[in-house]
C-alpha cells in the first residue's frame, strides 16, 4: 500500500462518456484545489470549455472513486465530458443515463465519438505530465470544505 503522502493527487477517469462532441469538459472538484484551475487550463489550452458540475446538488464530487482520495487529503478531481445546461448535449447524456446506463443495452455496441475520446485522452496526458512535473504539490484552495483532510496526506 502507498502512504497517502506519497500520492500527489488524484485524477478520476472513471465514465468519461465520448458519445458527444468534446466541447465542455465537467471538472468536479473545479473549484476546490489548484489541481482543478490546472485542469481548467489545460483544458483552455486544448480549445475545451471548462466547467465546473453544473448540477451540483447531485454531489458528484463525493460519489464516485476520488472521494477515498479526498478522505486521506489528496487533492482530486473527476473529468467528464460534459454539457451546456439545455443543450442537445444535455439531452443525449440525458437519454444515455434513463436508457443504457447499467440497462442491457450498457455494451460495447454503444456509439462512441472517436474524435472526443481522442481529445480527452489528449487533455488527460497532458493534466497527468504538467502535474507530475510540477515542482510543488497540489494544495487545496484555502476555502475548500474539504481542506480539512489536508493534514491527513502530509
Amino acid at each position: 500500500m502507498v502512504p497517502a503522502r506519497q500520492i500527489v493527487a488524484d485524477i478520476n477517469v472513471d465514465m468519461f462518456l465520448p458519445i458527444v462532441p468534446l466541447k465542455v469538459l465537467k471538472i468536479c472538484g473545479l473549484e476546490e484545489s489548484d489541481l482543478g484551475q490546472t485542469a481548467a487550463t489545460v483544458a483552455r489550452e486544448l480549445g475545451i470549455k471548462p466547467i465546473a458540475d453544473p448540477q451540483p446538488l447531485r454531489n458528484e464530487f463525493i460519489r464516485s472513486d476520488q472521494y477515498s482520495f479526498i478522505l486521506k487529503g489528496i487533492p482530486a478531481v473527476k473529468i467528464d465530458v460534459g454539457f451546456d445546461l439545455g443543450s442537445p448535449e444535455q439531452a443525449v447524456f440525458k437519454d444515455w443515463l434513463a436508457n443504457r446506463y447499467h440497462a442491457p443495452s450498457d455494451d460495447v455496441k454503444q456509439p462512441v465519438n472517436l474524435d472526443a475520446a481522442a481529445l480527452y485522452e489528449r487533455f488527460t496526458r497532458q493534466l497527468v505530465v504538467v502535474t507530475a512535473n510540477d515542482a510543488v504539490r497540489p494544495q487545496w484552495n484555502p476555502t475548500s470544505f474539504f481542506r480539512r483532510y489536508a493534514s491527513l496526506a502530509e
